[in-house]
């Protein structure tokens, strides 16, 4: 998730300042509040309808918004322990009631059932997004740290990759994503694929599709294709490529530049000056091997900028 990358790295980037060290744990859970701030929780909590019912709940929705977003940042320890820790930061920023006590396992158990998970991927809508600054010719002069990587000419630089993440082995998530293999070579736990198109340099997550293990990369992909901008330039690895996933991805008018398949024909549209080919994907018609191609005012190619066709 967004916030998570945002965290992860901000807190591994700053331990110590003016001779007072500082546990990461206090930095991660900082950034934490400050990148999934309060009102985007509340949004999220009133448009899925879980807000809670009594007003002086002691494990209001919000809080327990933020208690799973820290046990998924602090994983190896128990609820408690995270709790603690969450709490102390929610008080900082006026988010916790300093008469609360901090919560049992079991309250957390309990709350994180009647807020459910519809919560998540509507807060994960509200705060995904670029953290590199705007795109413009100048932004890569300007950026500072990894964000520098994130920017290329006009372009905003983004990849799509896939991965797989293994999830408690419960009844209900095997049903819902599946293992990974069969039989004695059945995955230890269920398995969800997540593909997701990340800014580069920062890898900030700016959009995500999350299902079964059973469906494929391409699959995810093709429902991200529609979101990217006219400022993005999308790179992606062989495995991505088809005509339909390239015919969606141009739509929307960002720059793209991919590899594809060895055994993919593309003819050459022209010859840049520095020897460099430009060349066209195309898409197989119904008459036997033939095949049509774009034209060449297509926006596949950019005369001012690399070639936005498939790499061998």
């Amino acid at each position: 998730m967004a916030w998570w990358c945002r965290v992860v790295g901000l807190a591994r980037s700053l331990v110590m300042g003016d001779g007072v060290v500082v546990r990461p744990d206090q930095v991660s859970l900082g950034v934490l509040v400050s990148a999934v701030p309060r009102d985007a929780v509340d949004e999220a909590v009133a448009v899925c309808g879980v807000r809670e019912k009594r007003s002086d709940a002691k494990l209001p929705a919000h809080v327990v918004t933020y208690l799973t977003l820290g046990l998924c940042l602090f994983p190896d320890d128990d609820y408690e322990e995270v709790a603690a820790r969450v709490t102390g930061s929610l008080d900082r920023w006026n988010c916790w009631n300093a008469a609360w006590s901090v919560p049992t396992a079991s309250a957390i158990t309990q709350a994180r059932k009647r807020l459910g998970r519809d919560v998540f991927p509507e807060l994960f809508e509200r705060t995904c997004g670029p953290v590199a600054g705007a795109a413009g010719l100048t932004a890569g002069a300007v950026a500072l740290g990894t964000a520098r990587g994130s920017f290329l000419r006009r372009w905003r630089l983004l990849a799509i990759d896939g991965f797989e993440i293994d999830v408690p082995d419960s009844v209900e998530n095997a049903a819902e994503f599946g293992y990974a293999g069969s039989g004695d070579n059945r995955s230890a736990f269920p398995k969800a694929r997540v593909v997701a198109l990340a800014e580069c340099g920062t890898h900030a997550f700016v959009a995500a599709e999350v299902d079964a293990y059973s469906v494929g990369e391409k699959t995810l992909a093709q429902r991200l294709y529609p979101r990217l901008r006219a400022d993005e330039l999308l790179t992606a690895d062989r495995g991505f490529y088809s005509w339909q996933a390239w015919d969606t991805a141009a739509a929307t008018g960002a720059a793209l530049l991919w590899r594809a398949p060895t055994q993919l024909g593309l003819p050459v549209v022209r010859v840049l000056p520095d020897a460099i080919s430009t060349p066209s994907p195309r898409r197989s018609t119904t008459a036997g091997s033939r095949s049509s191609t774009w034209p060449e005012s297509s926006s596949t190619t950019c005369p001012t900028g690399p070639a936005t066709a498939p790499v061998n």
